[in-house]
């Protein structure tokens, strides 16, 4: 049920957002996909050998104002890492729902070439039973903060992010998520 609300307050957004583009000239709208590399840092010392992953990512973003901006986005993001505890090597799984909050600032600032930078929160949800030890559960639920460096040239835009949890995603491996990102991405209008 929450999923569902999730989702509805989602659609509620971009419908809004996309009222006011027809009033408004500094709104855009774009998709994106790219590829990421995971790990999920750990102070625990009885987790060795850990070791990120590659997956990937797509989405679709809104960017509200000019020098300084406003960036929602919504994206789904598919990542795993590898360690080894208590002997065993464990690989989990995520698919996600990453809903980011961010607010930039265009370094430059020019019709055809844009230099940015932003931050905010970013908060995950889970989509599937990630599998680590028995009895310590990932949970469904993150919340972390992202920093990103992008450059629009015309409609493409390429970002370099990275989003970190806040919140422990394992509490029992004492595991945080750490996720480095790159994507490319088309501003539709």
């Amino acid at each position: 049920m929450k999923t569902i609300r999730f989702y509805l307050l989602v659609a509620i957004m971009v419908i809004t957002a996309g009222a006011v583009k027809a009033q408004e000239s500094d709104i855009t709208f774009g998709v994106k996909a790219g590829i990421n590399y995971a790990t999920l840092p750990t102070s625990l010392k009885s987790i060795t050998d850990k070791k990120g992953k590659v997956g990937y990512n797509f989405g679709a973003f809104a960017r509200v104002g000019e020098a300084v901006y406003f960036q929602p986005e919504l994206n789904y993001v598919s990542f795993k890492s590898s360690y080894v505890y208590a002997t065993n090597t464990y690989t989990p799984k995520f698919h996600q729902v990453n809903l980011p909050l961010m607010v930039g600032y265009k370094i430059i600032n020019t019709e055809s070439l844009n230099f940015r930078v932003s931050a905010g929160p970013d908060v995950n949800y889970t989509l599937n039973d990630a599998k680590g030890p028995a009895g310590f559960d990932y949970k469904k639920f993150n919340f972390g903060g992202v920093i990103n460096a992008g450059v629009d040239i015309g409609n493409i835009t390429i970002d370099a992010r990275y989003s970190r949890g806040l919140t422990k995603i394992n509490k029992a491996l004492n595991e945080k998520t750490g996720l480095f990102n790159l994507s490319v991405g088309f501003k539709l209008f």
